[in-house]
């Protein structure tokens, strides 16, 4: 008797999470297996925008059939801190996902997979193309649509070939408008929640080195004006969220979708020292600009290697006193 599937993500998953659920539900039931893909919370608003536009069905709540599919695999996740406390770490038996900092041995009976490509779609996409698998239409369209959401439209420096021929491939199987693309980034960049709601959303955290830290990141068209408009309610909420989450650092790092660039945000000058010597930024004002972009599981990893070596050299510095 096969095992009853959960394909799931991190707790209010994003286009690729919710994209990737979806697609890797639908080939595992195509290759015989009892699954199906749930989500918990709420997808986000880009994740809902193809939703509706494509008449797809929102998936079903994942917290409900938890007692029935026992056994989780997660897609795009790959740490506990993201994904929901009803999950125990020896319930996942799969993860798939794209980032450098993860924490994959965390779950002692998964099998995975973790490569760095521009999006954990890419991986799904692969699958199908690899083994001559036919797709459907909703899959390839949420799988796309994460690719290129992921990718920044292949601007962003986490793009790799492998995700521009998968988008390619799904692409050829679709028949969509030619301003798709544009049409869902501005839909992404209408905010209609509270500030706050749009940052608990988009917002994660991160412990490095005993520091906790906490990043916002935005992904819209016209930054400079999102920014100017609503400066010091963006610093508000970034200083609540500092002090609920006790975290030690906090900002915001805002993606214009059309410009290609990052915008980051700060409220505190520790956040400012660390964000100049990781990211190579000058802040003035509490706002620094860096052209390209540098998606957040980029930004990590030059924190974290920042954070350890101020740890290391601190501890030296301990044990010389």
């Amino acid at each position: 008797m096969s095992k009853k599937l959960l394909v799931t993500s991190y707790n209010n998953p994003d286009l690729d999470g919710t994209g990737c659920a979806y697609g890797y539900a639908e080939l595992l039931r195509i290759q015989g297996e009892d699954a199906i893909a749930a989500l918990f919370g709420v997808p986000h608003r880009e994740a809902q925008f193809v939703l509706n536009t494509f008449k797809i069905p929102e998936l079903p709540n994942a917290e409900q059939l938890l007692s029935e599919y026992k056994d989780v695999i997660l897609v795009d996740a790959s740490d506990t801190e993201g994904i929901s406390s009803s999950i125990h770490t020896d319930q996942v038996v799969e993860i798939i996902d794209h980032r450098k900092i993860n924490q994959a041995n965390m779950f002692p009976n998964a099998k995975v997979q973790v490569e760095l490509v521009g999006s954990a779609a890419t991986l799904i996409a692969e699958k199908y193309f690899n083994q001559h698998i036919p797709i459907s239409e909703e899959s390839a369209i949420l799988l796309y649509s994460a690719i290129i959401s992921n990718t920044i439209n292949f601007q962003a420096n986490v793009t790799t070939e492998r995700d521009k021929k998968m988008a390619n491939w799904l692409n050829s199987k679709l028949d969509l408008p030619h301003d798709y693309i544009h049409s869902m980034f501005a839909d992404k960049s209408i905010l209609n929640e509270p500030l706050r709601e749009v940052f608990e959303h988009d917002f994660a955290t991160f412990t490095f080195s005993n520091k906790h830290i906490g990043i916002m990141q935005l992904e819209i068209i016209n930054v400079d004006e999102f920014i100017n408009s609503k400066l010091e309610e963006i610093k508000k909420v970034l200083s609540e969220m500092k002090d609920e989450k006790k975290l030690e650092y906090i900002f915001l790092t805002a993606i214009d979708l059309e410009k290609a660039t990052n915008t980051f945000l700060i409220i505190d000058l520790e956040t400012q020292k660390l964000l100049e010597k990781a990211l190579e930024v000058t802040f003035q004002r509490d706002i620094a600009h860096k052209s390209g972009i540098m998606m957040r599981k980029t930004i990590t990893p030059l924190v974290k290697h920042v954070l350890e070596l101020e740890f290391d050299n601190s501890e030296k510095s301990d044990k010389h006193d």
